[in-house]
């Protein structure tokens, strides 16, 4: 080291030039080697540290003009160069090879600061990034650090990630730690999902065999039959159209959805523990029918192999009566056709773009419209209604805390979440999902052809709809 006259001191990787009489003689502190960049800290880089790592490189060429252009690269620029960028002032690369080798380096330096930025997050028992900006707080946190905590005043501007859940959406280069596919465990949702529905299927086998007579026991009173008295054939089969539309839309946004199998295995999970659950109450209560119009199947008396053939024939037919697959009695505790009316419009809020808003009042009147014609057609009484969509409800709106809520993910005496019968199976499917929100409404077309189809649409304002 030197000091100057200034009393500045002058280290390795330093140049100067000094006047010695006529002459300049230029004075180089360095020992050769190139300088020693902080490759954890690459967004603090300066344009001359992203030069010399140009040359580190091999790309010396490109070291002056870095520096020299009217916009200089430094490391911040530098994280968010596109193949486009590399194609314009100051690199000029018109070889698509040699920008795509160059992009290969830089894309090792993003994943190296994500990594350094997911253990300083770690580290502070802060498990979601936000957007870190010296001049952003939410009022409780700066730069997503409490105050105070001496961590305020970091700048992590490369990491383009939201400060308030919903708002914005995470760069490919890190969507793929923070949400990985995970695809067994996707397959293991699904199995749990027909395995749940399965078991509604043969519970029904045993509850139809115990459901009364309309002679000896009528339908019970009901609040909704009194005020509409008079039954509307048709509505049942509206009700069901109405359904199979919102299905196969929920069905539509798993399917292009970025983190489309952490939505399939969210669905899965949700819908195959409803049907555990209605399988339950269907078999503990058996209700008489709502209404004389009922034409039930005879009773198999403990025939397996009719049973067995009933049960594979809902199976085929999904359940539906618009498929001619259902002519059983005693599913009424609780609506299943409420539960798909109510998951399938929760499913498609949660995971559209807010600027879809007008979708969701669609959908949220669809499925206020298919369960208003459950009852039009006194195919159920209200309080299968009434309990069907508080279940469905209050097990997507727990389940998805659980999900935006790191710090709910781990068990202990102050979570009594983690006291839920499912808890183990949702850490197993969950647990390397590092979320502190919702999921980046991100899309893109699934499929591998053609590629101009795949796109990405992000979020926008939020929706007027809160919920059903």
């Amino acid at each position: 080291m030197i000091k100057t006259s200034s009393g500045n001191f002058l280290s390795r990787n330093h140049r100067f030039t000094v006047q010695m009489g006529s002459d300049n003689v230029v004075i180089d502190l360095s020992d050769g080697d190139e300088a020693n960049l902080d490759i954890l800290q690459v967004s603090k880089w300066s344009s001359n540290d992203v030069s010399t790592w140009l040359c580190k490189i091999g790309y010396n060429e490109y070291s002056t003009s870095v520096t020299s252009s009217h916009d200089p690269i430094n490391g911040e620029r530098l994280l968010q160069l596109t193949g486009d960028n590399l194609q314009n002032s100051p690199f000029f690369i018109q070889d698509r090879n040699e920008r795509e080798h160059l992009l290969t380096f830089i894309e090792k330096l993003r994943e190296t600061e994500l990594s350094q930025h997911i253990k300083t997050l770690d580290r502070k028992e802060i498990n979601r990034p936000y957007f870190f900006n010296k001049t952003q707080t939410n009022g409780r946190v700066i730069n997503g650090f409490p105050p105070g905590s001496g961590d305020e005043t970091q700048d992590f501007t490369n990491v383009r990630t939201p400060l308030i859940s919903g708002d914005d959406v995470l760069p490919p280069h890190m969507s793929n730690e923070l949400y990985p596919s995970e695809k067994i465990k996707t397959a293991v949702g699904m199995c749990y999902l027909f395995t749940g529905f399965v078991t509604s299927v043969i519970t029904l086998q045993f509850v139809h065999e115990r459901v009364p007579n309309m002679e000896d026991e009528p339908p019970l009173p009901d609040v909704f039959f009194d005020i509409v008295p008079v039954r509307f054939e048709k509505a049942f089969n509206v009700c069901e159209v109405i359904g199979l539309l919102l299905t196969a839309l929920a069905l539509a946004v798993a399917l292009f959805h970025r983190h489309r199998f952490i939505v399939l295995r969210r669905i899965s999970f949700i819908v195959g523990t409803l049907y555990l659950y209605r399988s339950c109450t269907m078999y503990v209560t058996t209700l008489p029918v709502p209404g004389l119009h009922f034409k039930c199947a005879p009773k198999a008396h403990g025939k397996v192999s009719l049973m067995i053939s009933r049960a594979f024939g809902l199976l085929i037919g999904g359940g539906l009566s618009v498929t001619g697959s259902h002519h059983l009695c005693g599913d009424y505790l609780f609506s299943g056709h409420t539960l798909i009316l109510v998951v399938s419009y929760l499913f498609i809020y949660e995971y559209t773009p807010r600027r879809w808003w007008y979708i969701h009042w669609i959908c949220w009147m669809l499925s206020c419209a298919g369960i208003f014609c459950i009852l039009l057609a006194h195919d159920h009484y209200t309080v299968d209604v009434v309990v069907a969509y508080i279940l469905t409800s209050r097990l997507f709106y727990t389940y998805h805390t659980l999900c935006n809520n790191q710090s709910l993910k781990d068990g202990g005496n102050s979570n009594l979440l983690a006291r839920c019968w499912w808890f183990p199976m949702f850490r197993y499917f969950e647990g390397n999902v590092r979320s502190n929100g919702p999921l980046p409404r991100q899309y893109e077309w699934p499929f591998p052809w053609p590629k101009r189809f795949r796109s990405t649409v992000k979020t926008s304002r939020r929706s007027p709809v809160k919920g059903v």
